[in-house]
């Protein structure tokens, strides 16, 4: 009898206590429910940065080439490597017997540079239109071929054959970019040459010399071959640097770029003034950044030139001379950063915090975080200083929305503060207090 009275207590007193966790923690249950959050962070605001680190090279921001058609023209060279030269000073003495026939050779040259420039500022212009129509499958096609000169008899002067072909095939994928940024670099490039063949033309023909079309260093003098010629540096300079692979997605124009050297006092600011969109050609310039960028790059072929606009003259460095380059690729003003472990439901630059509301409920925030650093999700919207964010587990997440405990603060005191006071102090402040 005893046995079966046991287990009906038993049952009874079971049901009694399950019946009553049902009532308390269920879902309709109306009595308010508190749940424990061990871990908190509240919320200060900073600036913050990601810095992509980069070996760079001072270089000029434009070069020029002054030619000559053969040796016999020229009968003295004014200037040597590395000498700087004023627009239009003198740098090669030519022979006056031969300059009627140079000046014309100049100028059957400036007809076929502009003649190709009107070619290509047109299909440039057409590329323009077809990218913005987004057409699928389109090309364009520029072919023209011009004799430039007068072929009588008894005339001296030249004939100029100028064979402008310019044929851009765009996939149906619609890359126009690569195209249209080789269209440019062949505009720049033929400008550069009419800034010099110009010059050469505006001289006076007393004293007929090969001058200099800008303000520069002299870079090469090329005294042999079939043509002659001086390479100009302008006295502007710039920073190059170089994207491999991916760094490519990270590093957008107007970055703002730290720049340090030997012969500078201390770091000066640029920004980033272009991100080439086509790879980089083979040059002095990349043979000498791949020796010294140790990281190991998948693609050899991926790497894209990266100018940079120091906001203050560099005229006190040397042409090619290294650089370190620090670019900011993203920036966030006075904004929070929070563990990216205490984020949920992330997606791109999306996620979901919890905090602790004024009446001291947990509630999911939606939060902006265009980027991490150091561990951290860097928040610039929705988030602010002072909110108290949960960075750890929520214990009993079926409580919605739960009202949380916070651990109790615990503050030792210092064994100097111990020292303070003596057992006479302790017990009068435990039996009366």
């Amino acid at each position: 009898m005893n046995k079966f009275v046991n287990i009906a207590v038993s049952v009874a007193v079971t049901a009694f206590i399950a019946t009553n966790l049902m009532l308390l923690y269920g879902g309709k249950s109306l009595i308010p429910k508190d749940v424990y959050a061990p871990e908190t962070e509240r919320m200060v605001a900073a600036d913050y940065a990601k810095k992509m680190a980069k070996e760079a090279f001072v270089i000029p921001d434009t070069v020029y080439t002054a030619y000559v058609d053969n040796d016999a023209t020229v009968e003295e060279w004014l200037v040597q490597e590395g000498g700087a030269v004023t627009a239009g000073q003198p740098i090669a003495k030519l022979d006056s017997g031969r300059m009627e026939g140079q000046r014309s050779v100049w100028q059957a040259e400036q007809s076929a540079l502009e003649a190709q420039e009107r070619e290509l500022e047109s299909t440039l212009s057409q590329l323009e239109q077809e990218r913005l129509s987004a057409e699928s499958g389109s090309g364009s096609n520029t072919n023209a071929d011009e004799r430039f000169g007068n072929s009588s008899p008894g005339n001296d002067n030249p004939i100029v054959d100028l064979s402008v072909d310019v044929n851009v095939d765009v996939p149906q994928e619609g890359a126009y970019a690569h195209a249209i940024a080789a269209v440019k670099n062949q505009i720049a490039d033929i400008r550069r040459q009419l800034t010099v063949v110009q010059a050469q033309l505006e001289q006076s023909g007393d004293s007929p010399s090969l001058v200099s079309p800008v303000e520069g260093t002299v870079a090469k003098v090329h005294r042999q071959g079939q043509q002659l010629a001086v390479d100009l540096y302008s006295s502007e300079r710039t920073i190059l640097t170089f994207a491999a692979g991916e760094e490519w997605q990270d590093i957008q124009q107007e970055d703002r770029v730290f720049i340090q050297a030997p012969g500078l006092d201390a770091a000066i600011e640029g920004s980033v003034y272009s991100v080439s969109e086509v790879e980089a050609p083979e040059s002095k310039w990349l043979d000498t950044y791949k020796s010294l960028d140790k990281r190991d790059v998948s693609n050899p072929l991926a790497y894209y030139e990266v100018r940079i606009l120091p906001n203050e003259n560099v005229v006190t460095l040397p042409f090619a001379n290294n650089v370190n380059a620090v670019i900011y690729t993203e920036e966030a003003f006075d904004a929070v950063a929070v563990k990216s472990g205490a984020l949920s439901g992330r997606y791109r630059d999306e996620a979901i915090a919890t905090v602790i509301n004024g009446d001291g409920y947990a509630v999911d925030v939606p939060v902006i975080t265009p980027f991490d650093w150091k561990g951290q999700s860097v928040i610039t919207d929705n988030l602010y200083a002072g909110d108290f964010v949960i960075t750890g587990p929520i214990y009993d997440r079926n409580i919605s929305p739960p009202a949380i405990i916070l651990p109790m603060p615990l503050e030792w005191p210092s064994k100097d503060e111990w020292k303070a006071h003596d057992w006479r102090d302790y017990m009068r402040f435990m039996l009366f207090r």
